[in-house]
Formats: structure tokens, C-alpha cells, sequence
């Protein structure tokens, strides 16, 4: 299970890897094996919807290394069109504000801890956290043609100030592709990372008043730190990001 934004009535945008079983790059799901819900509680949806056709990114197919080459990421057509939801705005500039607030929000698999009922899908969650990271110029080839990524990231502060991973002087192979910055210590009053099975929820960043997708979530930084643990203190949380895949995004929902 993975969320994903509805960027078109009939259309919405998750990460692709969802689609797949871990490192293997055949024999994605059928859509006919695909069922999508709406609304806050998958346990108890608002609609139940099919799934009509996925448009898988060309080279991500080729060579899969999730955020590496910055192309995680698909498009879902439904059979039929979804009611009483707007699709959400794009974020289509190149000036995403770094420093800044944005949002995340996800269904992350929570149904293993202590007081969660094992059976059933975690319900909608949102957090927020400080844009850290921009990151552009990641080329992908395929059958003659070039395909643009970039990525979007944030960290994830502790109160104490002391896990500020994409402030810090450590920098890993992975963390190294998102590019140099500054980052604060000082966590936001509802700061948070994402979790395991939040892969293809939404960034959003306010642009002239309207919150606009700017990424959607393709996965974390490994260890950051040594030892660290996923979605704990320091967690790096890695969005490939609209602006550049707004070329192909726009050719496969006309």
C-alpha cells in the first residue's frame, strides 16, 4: 500500500517502487490487482476505485536506483473519474523556497506498533518540517531520449537541537546527492519525517497563497549517522521533484 495525490480527475501520482517487489524490476502489479481508495481512513474509504493503465517512467524501468537517478516515479489512470476531490496544483517553478515550511502527508505503515491493531491500514497522517534541500541536474537515458530529475529534501530535527543531519559535517554517498546547504537544529512545533509505506504522498510548498506539490516521496537516506535508526531522529527524507519531471508529467496526463 502507498498514498498518492490526485494531480487530474482520473489521475494521481505515486512513487513507482510501490508497484514493484523490492530490487526486482519485472512483472509489476497488474492494474486489475490494483484497487484505490479515497478519503482519511482506508478501513473505511470514501470510494473504492480501478485502475485503468499505470505509465511507468521509461528509465526508472531501465535502471532501477529509486532516488538516485531522481525518476521514481508514475502515473495512475483510473477507469473512472474521482468525485468530490480537487486535484491538487502542481508546483511547476524552479524556485521552491528553501528555509521554508511545507507539508507532508502519507498513510505510513504504523499497524506493527504497540496499541495498533495489526490487520488494519494506518490512517492519514501530516506533518511538517523546514525545505532543506535542492538538488537538479540528474540525467536519465533512454532509447535516444534525455529525461531531467532533481530531488527535494528535508531532515528530521530532535528538540534537543543535536540531529541535524543535513547541517552536520557527515556526509554519506547518498546524502551527497542532494547537494551542499545550510539546515537548522531547531525543530517546528509538529516537525516529523516520514515512515515506511508513506513512498508516493505529497510535498506541498505555499506558492502566492495556494499549497502546490512540489515532490512526491521516493524514500530516506540510509544511516545518515552511524547507527541510525529509519524515521528516528536525523532521518533524511528524499521527494523527487515536480519541476523536472514537469515535461513528462504533462505528456502522460493530456
Amino acid at each position: 500500500m502507498g498514498p498518492g495525490p490526485f494531480i487530474a480527475p482520473n489521475g494521481i501520482w505515486p512513487a513507482e517502487h510501490i508497484f514493484f517487489v523490492k530490487d526486482e524490476q519485472k512483472n509489476p502489479a497488474s492494474p486489475a490487482d490494483i484497487t484505490v481508495f479515497t478519503g482519511n481512513n482506508p478501513n473505511n474509504p470514501d470510494q473504492t476505485l480501478s485502475v485503468e493503465q499505470i505509465y511507468f517512467h521509461p528509465t526508472w524501468l531501465q535502471d532501477n536506483q529509486d532516488f538516485v537517478n531522481a525518476n521514481d516515479l508514475c502515473l495512475v489512470k483510473l477507469k473512472t473519474a474521482v468525485k468530490n476531490i480537487t486535484p491538487v496544483p502542481l508546483y511547476t517553478g524552479t524556485e521552491e523556497p528553501i528555509g521554508s515550511k511545507v507539508w507532508y502527508c502519507g498513510f505510513g505503515d504504523y499497524s506493527k506498533l504497540k496499541g495498533q491493531d495489526s490487520d488494519l491500514y494506518s490512517k492519514k497522517h501530516a506533518i511538517e518540517n523546514i525545505l532543506d534541500r535542492k538538488a537538479t541536474g540528474i540525467i536519465t537515458k533512454i532509447n535516444g531520449l534525455t529525461y531531467n530529475g532533481g530531488l527535494l529534501a528535508f531532515d528530521f530535527d530532535a528538540p534537543a537541537g543535536n540531529s541535524n543531519t543535513l547541517g552536520d559535517s557527515y556526509i554519506g554517498e547518498d546524502e551527497a546527492l542532494l547537494g551542499t546547504g545550510t539546515s537548522s537544529p531547531s525543530p517546528l512545533d509538529l516537525e516529523g519525517t516520514t515512515v515506511q509505506g508513506d513512498s508516493g504522498g505529497p510535498l506541498f510548498i505555499k506558492d502566492n497563497g495556494e499549497w502546490k506539490i512540489a515532490g512526491v516521496l521516493s524514500g530516506g537516506v540510509p544511516e545518515p549517522v552511524k547507527g541510525q535508526k529509519d524515521s528516528s531522529y536525523g532521518d533524511i527524507s528524499v521527494f523527487i521533484r515536480v519541476s523536472n519531471s514537469k515535461g513528462w508529467i504533462g505528456e502522460m496526463v493530456k
